[in-house]
Parts: C-alpha cells; sequence; structure tokens
C-alpha cells in the first residue's frame, strides 16, 4: 500500500534561512532511499517561516525504513531546534489526472 503525506513546518521566527537548507538535504537524501517514489519541498510565498513537504513511499515498509535511516534521524535531530510546529497529514489519493496519465483519446477531447 502507498503512504502518502503532507508535512507542515514552520520554523521559529528568523531561522528559515537555517531550516531551509536542511530540509533540502532531507529531500535529496530520501529521494536516494528505496521505495520513494516522490519528496517535494515547498516554502510559503506569503510566509517565508512555513514549509510543506509532500512524500510518496511505494509501501508503509519503506517509509518506516524512512523514518529509522541514521542520516534522517540525524537531521531530524539538527531540525528540531528550529522548528516551531511540525505536523504530518497523511494523504489518501482520490483521482490522479496529470497529462501523463490520460489516454490519448481524453487528450484529443480537450483540444
Amino acid at each position: 500500500m502507498t503512504i502518502a503525506n503532507q508535512v507542515i513546518i514552520e520554523a521559529i521566527d528568523g531561522h528559515s534561512k537555517t531550516l531551509k537548507p536542511l530540509l533540502n538535504t532531507l529531500v535529496e537524501v530520501a529521494l536516494l532511499e528505496k521505495g520513494c517514489q516522490k519528496y517535494e519541498l515547498y516554502q510559503l510565498d506569503e510566509d517565508r517561516e512555513v514549509f510543506f513537504i509532500v512524500e510518496i513511499w511505494k509501501s508503509a515498509k519503506r517509509y518506516k525504513d524512512h523514518l529509522e535511516n541514521e542520516t534522517y534521524k540525524a537531521l531530524e535531530e539538527e531540525m528540531k531546534e528550529l522548528i516551531e510546529i511540525q505536523v504530518t497529514n497523511p494523504l489518501k489519493l482520490t483521482q490522479c489526472l496529470t497529462k501523463l496519465g490520460l489516454k490519448e483519446e481524453k487528450i484529443k477531447e480537450t483540444k
């Protein structure tokens, strides 16, 4: 079963510039892990202290392996002092419509 999460992270005021490179490293590390299908980092445009991560893992086992990864744990420990709030929201895919996922007939219908 695929695991998908949205993680909302709010940096302590004034610490987003220190936190951002650590989050970028987290993305790079996660993308190299077995079973990681997507790991994207976003920063809110209106409030630069707020970050979002969208992560998709092939299975619950691969997600668990990620959380137990020593590099992940070390980054998590380092970031702990910079984070005001962190919330993980499990996601359930209800529909996926991407241009690549549409059949040729559907693409022609929209033109």
